[in-house]
C-alpha cells in the first residue's frame, strides 16, 4: 500500500484560521484533527529512514521523543524535535512523518539526509611553502562533517592568513565534489580552495590634518600596527614595532586611531576626536607587483586642559592630603584621565589609592572621580568616596588541584579564613603559587566573591596542575669536551607515599617534596652521579626545608689504570651535604636563610689540573660550614617582568694551619692539603625593570673571593673560579666553578689553575615571543663585561673583558630551560664571535 503522509509541523499552516476542524488522510484511513482541543496520543513507535550510520538512541534522546511517550496532535513538540536534530549541525535535512494511527498510538518515521564528511581538501592559488601553514591556521580533518560553518570559517582563516600577509583584496572560494577513490565505506565530499591573493597592499604614506599642537611624527610612534614604507627611517631611536611591515589591517588601523586619541588624551587634550579617515589607492605604476595605499587622517584636537583644584569627599579612614600624595597628581599638570583612573584604582606598583583601602579589607570601597568645575583650560575634580565597611575573608577554596594536596597550596597562602581581605595578600598568594612550579602560571586565577550584606568574602584559587617533573636528556659542549646529561627530577613528590601502590600515577606526588636523581658523563673520561632530596616545610607547621645529598664523581684521562704508568692520572670526589633553610619574618618575608654542612674527600691519582700540578698524588678531606642570605621578589619564576633577586652566600671551614705549630711552608701538597681549609665569599644580583610591554630590561652582577687563613697553605687547589664561555660547570669535578661571559671562549680568562676573585656584569634587555602552557620562548640582547684574577690585592672592579650579543631562551616544562647566545667579545687574543650552548640558568 502507497504509504500517505501528512507533516504534522506545517498543520497550523495548512489550516484556515476560522476552521476548528480538518482531516488528515494516513493510508486509507481518515482522521479528524480539532484544533481547539488537541487530541492526546501515545507513541507507539518510531522508525527511521537515512540513520544508518548514527546510533538511533541518541537521536531520540536529542530530539526528546521516546515511544510509551504523550504527545498532542496538534503541538509543537514535533517541531521542536525538528529544531534540535537540526541544530546538530549533522544533517542537511530533517523530517518527522506519521505513518499511522491505530487507537489512541500515533507511529512516526524521522527521515534524515546527513551531511557529507570531510575525505580532503586541496588549495588552488595558494604557493607550496604556505600550505603546511595555512593546514595549521585551519584546523579540520579528514572525517570532519562538512557545515555551512565550516566552509565559512576555513574561508575566513584563509583570508586572514593573507591578510595578516599584506593582501588586503584576498578572496577565497570553497567548493565540494564527491571523492570517487572509494578508499571510505561512505560517502565523502573534497572541498576545493581556490585563492585570488590579488597583489600585496603596503600603505605608502600615511597623512595628518589638524594636529596643531602634536607633530605627525608623534602622532605616527602611537601607530604600532600602522606604518608606512618610509616608516623606519624618520626614526633614529628604538620604538615599539618598528621592524613591522607597512601592512594595512583594518582591524589593527581602528587599534591604532583609538592610541592616538588615547595619547592626546593622556597629554591634556580630553576632547579630540578623529574627524575622518581615508583609505584609497595611490594610483598604480606601470609594472609595480604591489598596490600602495595613502591614509589620509583628520583629528581635531580641541582645547588642552589642566587639572586645578582636586577635592576628596566622604574619606574618614585615610586624610585628604595622604590620599592626595598617593593620587600623584599636582595643580597645573596636564589634564589625564587614564593618570587619574590608574592612581585611583589599580596602579602595577601598587601605590594607588584603591590598594590602600583594599590592603586595609576596604573590599566594598567606591571611588568615583567628578568634574565639577569646568572654566577656560582648568578643571576641578572631586573624587567622592565610599569607604564601606572593612571586610573578613570567610572561606578559602582550590579548585583544580588534581594531584597537589590541598595543605600544600594552603601552606603557600597569604590569605587565612578570618583576616581581612588584601588585594596585596592575594597578589602574593598568587606568587607563591606561581613559584612553587607546580601549576601553569597562566591558569592560577585568584577570584573574589564577596558578601556586602555580612561583609565577608570568599576567595577561590583556582589552578591547573601541570607537568612538575623533568626529564633531562641532554648534550652540550663545554672545555673541549662533549658532556651527556640523564637525570629525573621530580619537584612535587611524596615520599610517605613510596610504599602506597595507588599513588604511583606514574610516580607518588603531591607533597611538594623534591628529588632529584642525575648522571652526567663523558664516557670513559668521566662520570658524575648525585641524588638529593628536600622537604620544603619540615615539620609541616613552619616555611623551613631541610636538603640532603649525596654525590660521587669520576674523572681519569681515559688510559687504564695502571699505579707504574705514568700516563694515566684520576680524581675521585665523594661528598654528602645537608642544608636547613628559612624564611624570614624581617625586614620582610621574602628573606630566606639557609644553613649548610658539607663533607667531602678527594683522591688523587697523578691528577696534574689543580694549583700548577703541586698536588698531583694522595687524598683530602674538606668540611665546610655555609651560610647563605637570600630575597627574591621575582613576579614570575619563569619570564620576570619585575623584582629582584639577591643573594650573599659565604662558606668557612676551620682554620686547621692556625690551631697547628707544624710549619706548612715545609710540608709536602700531600700533607699540606689533607684538610682543606679556606673562606669563600659570593654575591649575586638581579634586577628586573619592565621598560615598555613585555619588554624587560634585566641587570645583573656576581662576585666570588676564595680567600685563605695562612699564607703558606695559600689558596685551596679546590673550589677555583674559571672565566669566560658557556658557563657549564657540571663537568667540573674538583668543585670548580665556571663563571660565564659570552663573547669568549670556555675558561679563558682565568690562569689554568684558576682563579681566587671575579667579577661580572651584565645588561640584558628581553622581548617574550611565546608565553604558553607548553612552553615560553623570548629573544635577548646583551652588554656585559667580567674579569678575574689570582688574588685579591689584584683586584680591579672595572678593569673588564666585554661583550655584546644576541640570544634565544625556550623553556619546556619537561625539560627546563634551554638557551643559544652568539656573543662578540672585544677584547683580549680570546675574544671574537662565540655561539654559546646554555642549559638551565648556566649563563644567566
Amino acid at each position: 500500500m502507497k504509504k500517505l503522509f501528512l507533516i504534522l509541523t506545517l498543520l497550523f499552516a495548512l489550516t484556515y484560521s476560522s476552521q476548528s476542524f480538518a482531516q488528515i488522510v494516513v493510508g486509507n484511513q481518515e482522521y479528524d484533527i480539532d484544533y481547539l482541543t488537541p487530541k492526546v496520543y501515545e507513541i507507539g513507535g518510531i522508525t527511521f529512514s537515512g540513520a544508518e550510520n548514527y546510533d538511533t538512541r541518541m537521536i531520540l534522546l536529542i530530539a526528546g521523543l521516546q515511544v510509551g511517550d504523550e504527545v498532542r496532535v496538534p503541538s509543537d513538540k514535533l517541531a521542536n524535535a525538528v529544531d534540535r536534530l537540526w541544530k546538530q549541525g549533522l544533517f542537511e535535512d530533517v523530517q518527522i512523518y506519521v505513518t499511522r494511527i491505530q487507537d489512541n498510538k500515533i507511529f512516526f518515521e524521522i527521515e534524515l539526509r546527513s551531511r557529507p564528511k570531510l575525505a580532503g581538501f586541496e588549495f588552488h592559488g595558494v604557493k607550496k611553502n604556505e600550505v603546511d601553514k595555512i593546514k595549521e591556521e585551519m584546523k579540520i580533518a579528514a572525517g570532519d562533517v562538512v557545515t555551512e560553518n565550516l566552509l565559512t570559517n576555513s574561508k575566513n582563516k584563509i583570508r586572514a592568513y593573507y591578510l595578516g600577509k599584506g593582501y588586503t583584496n584576498v578572496k577565497v572560494n570553497a567548493t565540494t565534489y564527491v571523492d570517487t577513490t572509494q578508499k571510505y565505506k561512505d560517502e565523502r565530499v573534497i572541498v576545493s580552495f581556490d585563492v585570488k591573493t590579488g597583489k600585496k597592499v603596503k600603505i605608502d604614506s600615511i597623512l595628518f590634518e589638524g594636529n596643531d599642537s602634536v607633530s605627525a611624527n608623534k602622532l605616527m610612534q602611537q601607530m604600532k600596527n600602522t606604518h608606512d614604507v618610509n616608516y623606519w627611517k624618520k626614526f633614529f631611536v628604538w620604538t615599539p614595532g618598528f621592524w613591522k611591515a607597512s601592512k594595512y589591517q583594518e582591524a589593527k588601523f581602528d587599534e591604532d586611531l583609538e592610541s592616538i586619541i588615547t595619547y592626546y588624551n593622556e597629554h591634556g587634550y580630553r576632547d579630540a576626536r578623529i574627524i575622518s579617515d581615508t583609505v584609497y589607492l595611490k594610483p598604480p605604476v606601470a609594472d609595480e607587483k604591489l598596490d600602495k595605499y595613502m591614509i589620509k587622517i583628520k583629528v581635531h584636537e580641541g582645547k588642552k586642559f589642566y587639572f586645578r583644584n582636586i577635592n576628596f569627599s566622604g574619606n574618614t579612614i585615610y586624610p585628604s592630603d595622604l590620599l592626595a600624595k598617593h593620587l600623584r597628581i599636582n595643580k597645573g599638570d596636564a589634564y589625564n584621565r587614564t593618570m587619574l583612573e590608574m592612581n585611583l584604582r589599580y596602579n602595577p606598583s601598587g601605590t594607588d589609592i584603591t590598594s590602600m583601602y583594599m590592603d586595609n579589607g576596604y573590599l566594598f570601597f567606591k571611588a568615583t572621580p567628578v568634574e565639577v568645575g569646568v572654566q577656560n583650560d582648568s578643571i576641578d575634580i572631586e573624587i567622592r568616596i565610599v569607604e564601606g565597611k572593612q571586610a573578613r575573608i570567610r572561606n578559602v577554596i582550590l579548585e583544580g588541584n588534581t594531584i597537589t594536596n590541598d595543605r600544600v597550596i594552603m601552606r603557600e597562602l597569604h590569605t587565612r579564613p578570618g583576616d581581612l581581605f588584601s588585594r596585596d595578600a592575594i597578589m602574593r598568594s598568587r606568587r607563591e603559587l606561581a613559584t612553587l612550579g607546580y601549576f601553569k602560571e597562566e591558569s592560577i586565577m585568584p577570584d573574589a566573591k564577596p558578601n556586602e550584606k555580612d561583609g565577608t568574602v570568599d576567595v577561590v584559587y583556582k589552578v591547573e596542575e601541570g607537568n612538575t617533573s623533568q626529564i633531562q636528556l641532554q648534550g652540550g659542549y663545554g672545555g673541549k669536551m662533549i658532556i651527556g646529561q640523564l637525570g629525573l627530577t621530580l619537584n612535587n613528590f611524596s615520599a610517605r607515599n613510596i610504599f602506597n601502590k595507588k599513588a604511583w600515577m606514574p610516580l607518588p606526588a603531591g607533597d611538594g617534596q623534591k628529588l632529584a636523581i642525575n648522571m652526567i658523563t663523558n664516557g670513559t673520561y668521566y662520570t658524575a652521579f648525585n641524588v638529593s632530596f628536600t622537604e620544603p616545610w619540615l615539620g609541616g607547621k613552619r616555611p623551613q626545608a631541610l636538603g640532603v645529598s649525596l654525590y660521587h664523581n669520576r674523572y681519569t684521562n681515559g688510559f687504564s689504570y695502571s699505579k707504574e704508568s705514568p700516563n694515566y692520572y684520576s680524581l675521585f670526589l665523594s661528598g654528602a651535604a645537608v642544608s636547613l633553610s628559612k624564611r624570614l619574618k624581617w625586614p620582610d618575608d621574602y628573606f630566606i636563610i639557609s644553613h649548610s654542612l658539607a663533607f667531602k674527600h678527594y683522591n688523587l691519582h697523578n691528577y696534574r689540573l689543580l694549583a700548577g700540578s703541586t698536588f698531583t698524588d694522595g687524598q683530602a678531606n674538606e668540611f665546610a660550614y655555609g651560610l647563605s642570605i637570600g630575597r627574591n621578589s621575582l613576579d614570575s619564576p619563569i619570564y620576570a617582568r619585575s623584582g629582584s633577586e639577591i643573594s650573599i652566600s659565604g662558606s668557612v671551614t676551620p682554620p686547621y694551619s692556625l690551631f697547628s705549630n707544624k710549619n706548612y711552608s715545609e710540608m709536602s701538597a700531600q700533607d699540606k692539603y689533607r684538610w682543606v681549609e679556606y673562606y669563600k665569599i659570593n654575591f649575586r644580583g638581579s634586577w628586573m625593570l619592565n621598560l615598555i610591554g613585555d619588554v624587560v630590561l634585566n641587570a645583573r652582577a656576581r662576585f666570588g673571593w676564595l680567600g685563605y687563613y695562612n699564607k703558606n697553605v695559600g689558596t685551596s687547589p679546590f673550589g677555583r673560579y674559571f672565566v669566560g664561555g658557556n658557563g657549564l660547570s657540571s663537568w667540573m669535578m674538583d668543585g670548580s666553578e665556571v663563571i660565564p661571559l659570552r663573547g669568549y671562549k670556555d675558561r679563558s680568562l682565568s690562569p689554568t689553575d684558576g682563579s681566587s676573585v671575579f667579577d661580572r656584569y651584565v645588561l640584558e634587555i628581553r622581548q617574550p615571543i611565546i608565553e604558553s602552557a607548553s612552553a615560553t620562548i623570548w629573544v635577548l640582547g646583551f652588554l656585559e663585561g667580567g674579569n678575574s684574577w689570582s688574588d685579591i690585592r689584584e683586584f680591579q672592579p672595572f678593569k673588564l673583558y666585554n661583550s655584546a650579543g644576541l640570544g634565544v631562551r625556550v623553556y619546556m616544562p619537561m625539560f627546563g630551560l634551554i638557551g643559544v647566545d652568539w656573543g662578540y667579545g672585544f677584547d683580549g687574543e680570546f675574544g671574537g664571535s662565540q655561539f654559546h650552548f646554555s642549559i638551565g640558568q648556566s649563563i644567566d
